[in-house]
């Protein structure tokens, strides 16, 4: 992959955040959560402007990547709305929940229609049988297509997100180490602050481990200090 080739590769990301239970926005009775801070590691306060950030589906069943892309095409001939739709898993409560993860709404208006189509798509809704889901913390595990540029060795930028960058690692870490070795570089980082999440990447047919970093700075220095202050501490 030359250095300024952009590529579209297929990933998984996974990360921590604080989740909510959608009420009155939504189909009645189905399962919708939602994220307010979206890099909670970037952020210190939750950021609300009125519309939504992250929504995620929760689905009766698990369906394979195939199918909620086939009804992700479907849905945006019909609905014509720019969002992004991916498929994931939510770790809560002991229990997992299949969802599609919905981002870039303009308003919370639009969840119903889209709900609406994803059903005539095939893709079944699961009913609301939470009572008590108010800033909890959850899991969450996607699987989606990562829009990719080279910027240096083992760094990535990522040319439809902003402020997004991924650092490759030699070898996967489990939830822990990677937690225990954020925490490790943010005590030794002195520029300025940024979002982790653990995923991997497949690049030209190789399986490579990454980790997703957002900061509003993604200079080339920047990203090689930090993949270096990462690699020490693992």
């Amino acid at each position: 992959m030359g250095k300024h080739r952009k590529d579209e590769v297929y990933g998984t990301l996974g990360k921590t955040e604080s989740l909510f239970v959608v009420n009155g926005k939504s189909l009645h009775g189905s399962l919708v959560f939602e994220s307010f801070a979206r890099f909670p590691g970037y952020y210190n306060q939750q950021v609300n402007d009125l519309k939504p950030v992250y929504l995620y589906l929760g689905l009766d069943h698990e369906y394979s990547v195939f199918d909620i892309e086939r009804a992700n095409m479907a849905v945006k001939k019909t609905f014509k709305c720019c969002f992004e739709a991916a498929k994931g898993k939510i770790e809560l409560f002991d229990n997992h929940f299949d969802v599609v993860r919905l981002r870039h709404l303009n308003s919370y208006d639009q969840l119903i229609p889209i709900q609406n189509e994803f059903i005539k798509s095939s893709i079944k809704l699961k009913m609301n049988t939470l009572t008590h889901v108010n800033n909890e913390k959850g899991f969450i595990h996607l699987s989606k297509i990562f829009n990719i540029r080279k910027l240096g060795k083992g760094i990535y930028i990522d040319t439809s997100e902003d402020f997004h960058a991924y650092l490759l690692f030699p070898h996967r870490l489990n939830q822990k180490e990677f937690d225990d070795t954020t925490l490790k570089v943010k005590y030794n980082w002195k520029s300025t602050g940024f979002d982790a999440a653990s995923g991997c990447l497949f690049i030209r047919g190789k399986l490579k481990e990454m980790v997703r970093i957002y900061s509003k700075n993604l200079s080339i220095e920047y990203l090689e200090e930090l993949r270096k202050l990462y690699l020490s501490k693992m």
